[in-house]
């Protein structure tokens, strides 16, 4: 019953901090990373009629090799838009040339007060002619660049520079030649300004976080040609470089990632990424606020969804879904409420998805936000109601994604930074500590001795209430 995106398999790992504020070299001690071996694994998105046979064939790896380096069942297969690990073969490291600091790569306080719809205006280009039905509304050039922005937390200035970089839409004002795969991705499943940009959205965040838990530590571009990643580099110059290595051959990749590139780019239109930089994003030994279970003490939920990705594959595994109670399965109308399981302010309300403001700033950029996704438009908490830990916030629905089943998914985000479920900053409910499982959508929360297990089952395994820990440590 989990928010159906799409079914990544790579299983995380804590995620590790290694910020760096400017393009100069950092003085004193520098964060390690683990050894980057001769054989490192590349990182690959399924594509539509992808077999694990298809793809040993295409890169020359031992099928064998693919089961076992993602450990994979016997006899089991890939799906589209699964994320996994190539066994690789490479020499020497690509450019150390830093495109873009983390806060300028993330939706982060480092972006706070620019006005996409307003820049776009500014620069007279295609975009701001440009229109798209996009998930039920007609909306502008802007308006799609900031909702993916919203959605996926990616910085909108990052995102018009490559649009800008790609296609020219921000500043040239004739009509583009090619209206279909203007970012230069070539998939029938990705096809026009939106599809586009939300698939280089999620392919950036991919880039960020497999570099952050140190997951990615190399490339394979169009040509099949590998490059071993610099490991001198921030996570928001990998997440550009590997974007770029989704479209470009050698020669246009390092036209692309070089300083005449999509730097440049930025540089011209945006000023320099640098200038402002604010790292690190997610400070050392951060800890998470108190937070409660996301419903009222007397109702029994399920814990349907272990860690997942918190939007689209890209995204780290941030999320856990909980169902309400119901007789009946699939998307069904529930009377259950969804409740706030800290004091904040709500920042955004609408199409399926709430997030709440801890700090009370009146920014989703920063401070600790709380995301929410599915939740019924009917009834929800407005925009600027500040709220206190157990008040109402709206009923779980299928509503702003696909979903199999009414429920409600919760992720957090730290200075624009998905926050993974397990690792440095663990998500706490209620006194239930999140685990990652050994695939995703599995895991438990545990609460000392006691452990409940994610399932689309019986309240008996699944089920968890306000006082559970302490209920059944009292009737044994």
């Amino acid at each position: 019953m989990g928010t159906v995106f799409a079914t990544p398999t790579l299983r995380p790992v804590p995620t590790l901090v290694r910020s760096v504020a400017t393009p100069e070299p950092v003085q004193g001690p520098t964060p390690t990373r683990p050894p980057i071996a001769e054989d490192v694994p590349l990182v690959y998105v399924v594509q539509a009629g992808d077999s694990l046979a298809l793809i040993a064939d295409r890169f020359d790896v031992p099928k064998e090799s693919l089961i076992s380096l993602n450990a994979l069942e016997p006899g089991e297969e890939v799906e589209t838009d699964d994320v996994i690990y190539i066994p690789a073969r490479l020499s020497g490291n690509g450019p150390s040339f830093r495109i873009v600091p983390n806060s300028e790569m993330v939706y982060s306080l480092g972006v706070i007060g620019f006005d996409t719809e307003v820049f776009v205006q500014s620069q007279g280009g295609y975009l701001f002619q440009y229109r798209e039905f996009v998930q039920g509304v007609t909306r502008t050039g802007g308006e799609i660049v900031q909702r993916v922005a919203d959605q996926h937390s990616v910085s909108p200035r990052m995102l018009l520079a490559i649009i800008e970089y790609q296609s020219g839409w921000v500043s040239n004002p004739n009509t583009p030649s090619d209206l279909v795969n203007p970012l230069g991705y070539q998939s029938d499943r990705r096809q026009g300004f939106f599809q586009q940009l939300d698939w280089a959205a999620d392919t950036l965040n991919l880039g960020y976080y497999r570099w952050r838990d140190a997951s990615l530590q190399a490339l394979e571009l169009r040509d099949a040609q590998q490059i071993r990643i610099a490991p001198t580099l921030n996570a928001g110059t990998v997440a550009v470089q590997y974007f770029f290595s989704q479209i470009h051959d050698r020669p246009g990749w390092e036209a692309a990632v070089g300083e005449n590139g999509v730097f440049a780019t930025f540089l011209s239109m945006l000023g320099d990424p640098f200038e402002d930089a604010i790292e690190p994003l997610i400070p050392p030994g951060l800890g998470q606020p108190e937070l409660q279970l996301p419903f009222l003490p007397e109702r029994k939920w399920l814990y349907v969804s272990g860690p997942h990705p918190a939007w689209q594959p890209g995204s780290p595994w941030a999320a856990l879904d909980f169902a309400p109670p119901s007789l009946e399965s699939g998307c069904v109308e529930s009377e259950e409420w969804v409740t706030a399981p800290a004091p904040g302010m709500v920042v955004q309300s609408g199409t399926g998805i709430l997030m709440l403001d801890l700090d009370g700033d009146g920014h989703h950029q920063s401070g600790w936000v709380l995301f929410m996704l599915h939740m019924e438009t009917d009834q929800l908490v407005p925009v600027g109601r500040f709220v206190e830990t157990g008040d109402l916030l709206g009923h779980p629905s299928c509503e702003g994604g696909r979903s199999l089943g009414t429920h409600m998914h919760f992720a957090r985000k730290y200075n624009g930074e998905w926050v993974p479920a397990e690792g440095e900053v663990p998500f706490v409910l209620g006194g239930w500590t999140a685990h990652f499982g050994e695939r995703i959508y599995k895991g438990t929360l545990t609460n000392g001795a006691q452990s409940i297990r994610a399932c689309e089952c019986s309240s008996e395994v699944a089920g968890i209430w306000i006082g559970r820990a302490q209920e059944e440590a009292n009737s044994e």
